[in-house]
Protein backbone atom coordinates (compact mmCIF):
# COMPACT_ATOMS: atom_id res chain seq x y z
CA UNK A 1 0.00 0.00 0.00
CA UNK A 2 1.53 3.42 -1.14
CA UNK A 3 1.93 6.29 1.35
CA UNK A 4 -0.46 8.18 0.02
CA UNK A 5 -3.27 5.32 -0.14
CA UNK A 6 -2.43 5.30 3.51
CA UNK A 7 -2.77 9.13 4.21
CA UNK A 8 -6.30 8.90 2.66
CA UNK A 9 -7.74 6.28 4.57
CA UNK A 10 -6.25 8.05 7.63
CA UNK A 11 -7.71 11.67 6.86
CA UNK A 12 -11.43 9.84 5.99
CA UNK A 13 -10.67 7.88 9.35
CA UNK A 14 -9.93 11.32 11.75
CA UNK A 15 -12.88 12.75 9.73
CA UNK A 16 -15.42 9.77 10.41
CA UNK A 17 -14.26 10.26 14.14
CA UNK A 18 -15.01 14.32 14.04
CA UNK A 19 -18.20 13.21 12.94
CA UNK A 20 -19.16 11.06 15.45
CA UNK A 21 -17.63 13.08 18.21
CA UNK A 22 -19.86 16.17 16.76
CA UNK A 23 -23.21 14.02 17.00
CA UNK A 24 -22.35 12.71 20.19
CA UNK A 25 -21.62 16.79 21.56
CA UNK A 26 -25.27 17.57 19.66
CA UNK A 27 -27.01 14.41 21.22
CA UNK A 28 -25.65 15.72 24.79
CA UNK A 29 -26.89 19.39 24.23
CA UNK A 30 -30.20 18.26 23.44
CA UNK A 31 -30.21 15.86 26.36
CA UNK A 32 -31.52 13.21 24.38
CA UNK A 33 -30.88 9.07 24.71
CA UNK A 34 -28.82 7.47 22.60
CA UNK A 35 -29.10 4.40 23.91
CA UNK A 36 -32.95 4.07 23.54
CA UNK A 37 -34.46 0.94 22.93
CA UNK A 38 -37.38 1.40 20.83
CA UNK A 39 -36.33 2.01 16.98
CA UNK A 40 -37.54 2.71 13.51
CA UNK A 41 -36.56 0.14 11.29
CA UNK A 42 -34.29 -1.28 13.83
CA UNK A 43 -32.08 2.25 14.03
CA UNK A 44 -31.81 4.56 16.64
CA UNK A 45 -34.92 7.41 17.32
CA UNK A 46 -34.47 9.87 14.68
CA UNK A 47 -33.37 13.16 15.08
CA UNK A 48 -33.73 16.77 13.22
CA UNK A 49 -32.58 19.79 14.37
CA UNK A 50 -33.33 23.19 13.01
CA UNK A 51 -32.09 26.99 13.46
CA UNK A 52 -35.44 28.78 14.79
CA UNK A 53 -36.20 29.90 11.31
CA UNK A 54 -36.93 25.86 10.65
CA UNK A 55 -33.66 25.53 8.18
CA UNK A 56 -31.87 21.82 9.05
CA UNK A 57 -29.20 22.41 10.91
CA UNK A 58 -27.96 18.68 12.05
CA UNK A 59 -30.00 15.20 11.55
CA UNK A 60 -28.59 12.15 12.80
CA UNK A 61 -27.70 8.55 11.36
CA UNK A 62 -30.74 7.13 11.95
CA UNK A 63 -32.38 10.20 10.42
CA UNK A 64 -30.22 9.84 7.14
CA UNK A 65 -31.48 6.00 7.14
CA UNK A 66 -34.82 7.22 7.38
CA UNK A 67 -34.90 10.02 4.33
CA UNK A 68 -32.35 7.93 2.36
CA UNK A 69 -30.46 10.64 2.29
CA UNK A 70 -26.66 11.95 3.43
CA UNK A 71 -25.94 14.51 6.26
CA UNK A 72 -24.60 17.41 3.61
CA UNK A 73 -27.95 16.65 1.30
CA UNK A 74 -30.07 17.40 3.89
CA UNK A 75 -28.49 20.19 6.24
CA UNK A 76 -29.20 24.03 5.52
CA UNK A 77 -32.54 23.18 3.72
CA UNK A 78 -35.89 23.89 5.14
CA UNK A 79 -37.83 21.47 6.71
CA UNK A 80 -40.71 21.38 4.02
CA UNK A 81 -38.50 19.73 1.86
CA UNK A 82 -38.38 16.95 4.56
CA UNK A 83 -40.00 13.79 2.59
CA UNK A 84 -40.27 10.63 4.29
CA UNK A 85 -42.51 7.75 5.14
CA UNK A 86 -44.76 8.98 8.33
CA UNK A 87 -42.91 12.59 8.01
CA UNK A 88 -45.32 15.35 6.79
CA UNK A 89 -43.81 18.42 6.20
CA UNK A 90 -46.40 20.43 6.69
CA UNK A 91 -46.89 18.84 10.14
CA UNK A 92 -43.49 18.51 11.52
CA UNK A 93 -43.56 22.89 11.14
CA UNK A 94 -47.00 23.01 13.18
CA UNK A 95 -45.13 20.43 15.75
CA UNK A 96 -42.04 22.73 15.92
CA UNK A 97 -44.17 25.72 16.18
CA UNK A 98 -46.07 25.08 18.53
CA UNK A 99 -43.02 23.76 21.04
CA UNK A 100 -41.53 26.84 19.74
CA UNK A 101 -44.66 28.63 21.01
CA UNK A 102 -45.40 27.52 24.45
CA UNK A 103 -41.62 26.85 25.16
CA UNK A 104 -42.42 23.35 26.32
CA UNK A 105 -41.84 19.66 24.19
CA UNK A 106 -45.03 18.86 21.87
CA UNK A 107 -46.03 15.00 21.17
CA UNK A 108 -47.64 13.63 18.68
CA UNK A 109 -48.58 10.04 17.87
CA UNK A 110 -49.50 9.15 14.37
CA UNK A 111 -49.36 5.79 12.46
CA UNK A 112 -48.89 5.24 8.76
CA UNK A 113 -48.44 2.29 6.10
CA UNK A 114 -44.68 2.08 4.72
CA UNK A 115 -44.68 2.25 0.92
CA UNK A 116 -41.94 -0.56 0.56
CA UNK A 117 -43.37 -3.18 3.50
CA UNK A 118 -46.91 -2.15 3.30
CA UNK A 119 -46.80 -2.44 7.24
CA UNK A 120 -48.34 -0.73 9.69
CA UNK A 121 -46.15 1.52 11.59
CA UNK A 122 -46.84 3.99 15.33
CA UNK A 123 -44.64 6.56 15.43
CA UNK A 124 -44.62 9.14 17.94
CA UNK A 125 -43.04 12.79 17.33
CA UNK A 126 -41.57 15.14 19.78
CA UNK A 127 -40.89 18.84 19.07
CA UNK A 128 -38.69 20.29 21.42
CA UNK A 129 -36.85 23.79 21.98
CA UNK A 130 -33.30 23.60 22.08
CA UNK A 131 -30.39 26.02 22.43
CA UNK A 132 -30.10 28.11 18.89
CA UNK A 133 -33.22 26.45 17.79
CA UNK A 134 -35.80 22.91 17.97
CA UNK A 135 -35.05 19.28 17.64
CA UNK A 136 -37.58 16.93 15.84
CA UNK A 137 -37.36 13.35 17.72
CA UNK A 138 -38.97 10.11 16.31
CA UNK A 139 -39.47 7.17 17.76
CA UNK A 140 -41.12 4.15 16.45
CA UNK A 141 -43.82 2.71 19.08
CA UNK A 142 -45.03 0.16 16.96
CA UNK A 143 -44.40 -2.70 19.54
CA UNK A 144 -45.80 -0.69 22.59
CA UNK A 145 -49.22 -0.15 20.19
CA UNK A 146 -48.93 -4.20 19.55
CA UNK A 147 -48.56 -5.15 23.26
CA UNK A 148 -51.03 -2.42 24.22
CA UNK A 149 -53.79 -4.36 21.43
CA UNK A 150 -52.89 -7.73 22.77
CA UNK A 151 -53.09 -6.93 26.20
CA UNK A 152 -55.11 -4.37 27.50
CA UNK A 153 -58.87 -6.39 27.90
CA UNK A 154 -56.76 -9.25 29.98
CA UNK A 155 -54.45 -7.83 32.35
CA UNK A 156 -54.24 -4.53 34.05
CA UNK A 157 -52.81 -1.05 33.09
CA UNK A 158 -49.99 -1.78 35.61
CA UNK A 159 -48.92 -4.79 34.14
CA UNK A 160 -48.77 -3.26 30.32
CA UNK A 161 -46.60 -0.81 32.19
CA UNK A 162 -44.36 -4.11 33.76
CA UNK A 163 -44.37 -5.71 30.14
CA UNK A 164 -43.20 -2.63 28.21
CA UNK A 165 -40.30 -1.98 30.44
CA UNK A 166 -39.41 -5.34 30.59
CA UNK A 167 -37.10 -4.82 27.32
CA UNK A 168 -37.80 -8.25 26.04
CA UNK A 169 -40.07 -9.66 23.38
CA UNK A 170 -42.59 -11.13 24.89
CA UNK A 171 -44.65 -12.32 22.36
CA UNK A 172 -41.25 -14.50 21.43
CA UNK A 173 -42.29 -18.46 22.43
CA UNK A 174 -40.22 -19.44 25.79
CA UNK A 175 -40.00 -21.93 28.40
CA UNK A 176 -40.25 -21.24 31.82
CA UNK A 177 -41.90 -21.80 34.93
CA UNK A 178 -45.53 -20.10 35.84
CA UNK A 179 -48.46 -20.97 37.01
CA UNK A 180 -51.50 -21.23 35.54
CA UNK A 181 -55.59 -21.44 37.05
CA UNK A 182 -59.08 -23.03 35.41
CA UNK A 183 -62.61 -22.07 37.37
CA UNK A 184 -65.67 -22.81 36.31
CA UNK A 185 -69.14 -23.80 37.43
CA UNK A 186 -70.17 -26.94 38.45
CA UNK A 187 -72.42 -29.04 36.48
CA UNK A 188 -73.83 -25.39 34.79
CA UNK A 189 -74.35 -27.25 31.53
CA UNK A 190 -76.66 -29.69 32.61
CA UNK A 191 -78.57 -27.14 34.41
CA UNK A 192 -78.98 -24.55 31.82
CA UNK A 193 -80.89 -26.90 29.49
CA UNK A 194 -83.68 -26.45 31.58
CA UNK A 195 -83.17 -22.18 31.86
CA UNK A 196 -84.32 -19.77 29.38
CA UNK A 197 -81.39 -18.19 26.78
CA UNK A 198 -81.48 -15.09 28.66
CA UNK A 199 -81.19 -16.59 32.04
CA UNK A 200 -78.08 -18.35 30.66
CA UNK A 201 -76.82 -15.66 29.70
CA UNK A 202 -76.99 -13.37 32.64
CA UNK A 203 -75.51 -16.13 35.04
CA UNK A 204 -72.60 -16.54 32.57
CA UNK A 205 -71.71 -12.57 32.36
CA UNK A 206 -72.05 -12.00 35.91
CA UNK A 207 -69.75 -14.61 37.08
CA UNK A 208 -67.22 -13.94 34.36
CA UNK A 209 -67.14 -10.34 35.17
CA UNK A 210 -66.56 -11.00 38.71
CA UNK A 211 -63.95 -14.05 37.77
CA UNK A 212 -62.03 -11.15 35.21
CA UNK A 213 -62.10 -8.82 37.44
CA UNK A 214 -60.87 -10.43 39.59
CA UNK A 215 -57.28 -12.02 37.83
CA UNK A 216 -57.26 -8.31 36.27
CA UNK A 217 -56.95 -7.31 40.24
CA UNK A 218 -54.68 -9.84 40.77
CA UNK A 219 -52.48 -8.53 38.29
CA UNK A 220 -52.66 -11.71 36.63
CA UNK A 221 -53.81 -12.17 32.56
CA UNK A 222 -57.03 -13.61 31.20
CA UNK A 223 -55.61 -16.21 28.96
CA UNK A 224 -58.98 -17.45 27.81
CA UNK A 225 -62.74 -17.68 28.62
CA UNK A 226 -64.36 -20.88 26.84
CA UNK A 227 -68.43 -21.27 27.76
CA UNK A 228 -68.51 -20.84 31.56
CA UNK A 229 -64.61 -21.65 32.38
CA UNK A 230 -62.11 -18.71 33.15
CA UNK A 231 -58.16 -19.60 32.25
CA UNK A 232 -55.55 -17.07 33.86
CA UNK A 233 -51.89 -17.08 33.62
CA UNK A 234 -49.54 -16.03 36.63
CA UNK A 235 -45.94 -15.22 35.57
CA UNK A 236 -46.27 -14.40 32.26
CA UNK A 237 -46.39 -12.12 30.25
CA UNK A 238 -44.59 -10.14 33.14
CA UNK A 239 -42.30 -12.90 35.45
CA UNK A 240 -43.37 -13.24 39.04
CA UNK A 241 -41.39 -15.62 41.98
CA UNK A 242 -44.17 -16.17 43.57
CA UNK A 243 -46.56 -16.60 40.55
CA UNK A 244 -48.22 -19.56 43.06
CA UNK A 245 -48.87 -17.53 45.96
CA UNK A 246 -50.18 -15.53 43.44
CA UNK A 247 -52.70 -18.08 41.59
CA UNK A 248 -53.36 -19.12 45.38
CA UNK A 249 -54.93 -15.68 46.45
CA UNK A 250 -56.64 -15.08 43.42
CA UNK A 251 -58.09 -18.21 43.40
CA UNK A 252 -59.06 -17.47 47.29
CA UNK A 253 -60.72 -13.83 46.45
CA UNK A 254 -62.31 -15.74 43.46
CA UNK A 255 -64.05 -17.97 45.94
CA UNK A 256 -65.35 -15.10 47.85
CA UNK A 257 -66.21 -13.20 45.07
CA UNK A 258 -68.70 -16.10 43.78
CA UNK A 259 -69.85 -16.27 47.76
CA UNK A 260 -71.62 -13.11 47.07
CA UNK A 261 -72.97 -14.18 43.35
CA UNK A 262 -74.58 -17.17 45.25
CA UNK A 263 -76.11 -15.28 47.41
CA UNK A 264 -77.22 -12.54 45.10
CA UNK A 265 -78.49 -15.44 42.75
CA UNK A 266 -80.61 -16.93 45.66
CA UNK A 267 -82.18 -13.99 46.50
CA UNK A 268 -83.19 -13.72 42.56
CA UNK A 269 -84.81 -17.39 42.66
CA UNK A 270 -81.91 -18.38 40.36
CA UNK A 271 -80.00 -21.34 40.07
CA UNK A 272 -76.77 -20.84 42.28
CA UNK A 273 -74.25 -23.12 40.68
CA UNK A 274 -70.92 -23.17 42.54
CA UNK A 275 -67.57 -22.74 41.51
CA UNK A 276 -64.22 -25.36 41.19
CA UNK A 277 -61.18 -23.75 40.61
CA UNK A 278 -57.78 -25.89 39.48
CA UNK A 279 -54.03 -24.32 39.90
CA UNK A 280 -50.57 -25.83 38.58
CA UNK A 281 -47.29 -25.06 38.48
CA UNK A 282 -44.57 -25.74 36.00
CA UNK A 283 -42.46 -25.37 33.73
CA UNK A 284 -44.58 -24.57 30.44
CA UNK A 285 -43.82 -23.25 26.63
CA UNK A 286 -45.60 -19.33 26.73
CA UNK A 287 -45.98 -16.78 24.28
CA UNK A 288 -47.72 -16.27 20.83
CA UNK A 289 -48.94 -19.53 19.21
CA UNK A 290 -51.02 -20.41 16.59
CA UNK A 291 -51.36 -19.35 12.37
CA UNK A 292 -50.81 -16.78 10.33
CA UNK A 293 -55.03 -16.27 10.19
CA UNK A 294 -54.84 -16.29 13.96
CA UNK A 295 -52.60 -16.42 16.77
CA UNK A 296 -53.07 -15.80 20.46
CA UNK A 297 -50.74 -15.35 23.73
CA UNK A 298 -51.26 -18.44 25.91
CA UNK A 299 -49.59 -21.46 27.51
CA UNK A 300 -48.84 -25.50 26.58
CA UNK A 301 -47.59 -28.22 28.52
CA UNK A 302 -48.76 -31.16 30.43
CA UNK A 303 -48.42 -28.81 33.03
CA UNK A 304 -51.24 -26.25 31.64
CA UNK A 305 -53.47 -29.75 30.97
CA UNK A 306 -53.06 -30.83 34.36
CA UNK A 307 -54.70 -27.29 35.85
CA UNK A 308 -57.07 -27.73 34.33
CA UNK A 309 -57.73 -31.75 35.20
CA UNK A 310 -57.45 -30.41 38.54
CA UNK A 311 -60.28 -27.95 38.12
CA UNK A 312 -62.38 -30.19 36.63
CA UNK A 313 -61.75 -32.82 39.92
CA UNK A 314 -62.00 -29.44 42.25
CA UNK A 315 -65.15 -29.99 44.43
CA UNK A 316 -67.58 -27.03 44.25
CA UNK A 317 -66.53 -24.67 46.49
CA UNK A 318 -62.65 -25.67 46.32
CA UNK A 319 -59.02 -24.73 44.72
CA UNK A 320 -57.77 -27.72 44.16
CA UNK A 321 -53.95 -27.77 43.44
CA UNK A 322 -50.62 -29.73 42.85
CA UNK A 323 -48.54 -30.81 45.60
CA UNK A 324 -45.74 -28.92 43.66
CA UNK A 325 -47.89 -25.71 43.74
CA UNK A 326 -48.66 -26.55 47.51
CA UNK A 327 -44.76 -26.92 48.29
CA UNK A 328 -43.86 -23.69 46.98
CA UNK A 329 -47.26 -21.84 49.02
CA UNK A 330 -46.09 -23.47 51.93
CA UNK A 331 -42.69 -22.24 51.80
CA UNK A 332 -43.80 -18.73 51.21
CA UNK A 333 -46.39 -18.83 53.98
CA UNK A 334 -43.83 -20.28 56.57
CA UNK A 335 -41.67 -17.50 55.81
CA UNK A 336 -44.78 -14.84 56.28
CA UNK A 337 -47.55 -16.01 57.59
CA UNK A 338 -49.87 -13.07 56.73
CA UNK A 339 -48.47 -13.97 52.54
CA UNK A 340 -52.01 -15.97 52.29
CA UNK A 341 -54.80 -13.33 51.83
CA UNK A 342 -57.05 -14.81 54.14
CA UNK A 343 -58.52 -17.13 56.23
CA UNK A 344 -58.47 -20.80 55.09
CA UNK A 345 -57.58 -24.37 55.47
CA UNK A 346 -55.40 -26.91 53.79
CA UNK A 347 -56.32 -30.47 53.38
CA UNK A 348 -54.99 -33.45 51.50
CA UNK A 349 -56.81 -34.16 48.35
CA UNK A 350 -57.58 -37.07 45.79
CA UNK A 351 -54.81 -38.42 43.82
CA UNK A 352 -55.42 -37.80 40.02
CA UNK A 353 -54.36 -38.44 36.65
CA UNK A 354 -53.72 -36.18 33.57
CA UNK A 355 -53.30 -36.48 29.90
CA UNK A 356 -49.16 -36.19 29.19
CA UNK A 357 -48.31 -37.42 33.25
CA UNK A 358 -46.75 -40.89 33.48
CA UNK A 359 -47.54 -40.63 37.71
CA UNK A 360 -50.75 -40.20 39.54
CA UNK A 361 -50.46 -36.70 41.45
CA UNK A 362 -51.42 -35.83 44.92
CA UNK A 363 -53.67 -33.11 44.99
CA UNK A 364 -54.21 -30.64 48.09
CA UNK A 365 -57.80 -28.89 49.01
CA UNK A 366 -57.97 -24.76 49.92
CA UNK A 367 -61.30 -24.16 51.74
CA UNK A 368 -62.34 -20.50 52.46
CA UNK A 369 -63.46 -20.20 56.31
CA UNK A 370 -63.91 -17.25 56.85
Amino acid sequence: MGNSTMENEIELYKKRIEELEQEVRRLKEAQISTTSPRTIFGLTNIVIQTDPSFRITYINSAAENHLEKSRSEVVGKHISSISAPGLNPDKLIEYLTNALKFGKPYEVETRYIHPKSNKEHFIKITATVIKDGAQIMVEDISKLKMIEKSFKKYVSPKVIDQITSQGVDVFKPRKYELSVLFADLRGFTSMSSGMEPEQVKEIIDEFLSAMIKTVIDSDAMVDKIVGDEVMALFGAPVPYEDHALRAVNCGINMLRAHNRLIEKWQSEGKPAPKVGIGINSGIMVVGNIGSDQLTNYTVLGHNVNLASRLCAAAPGGYILLSEYTFQQVRDLIQKNPQAIKGRVKFKQGDIVEAKGIPQPVQTIMVELIE
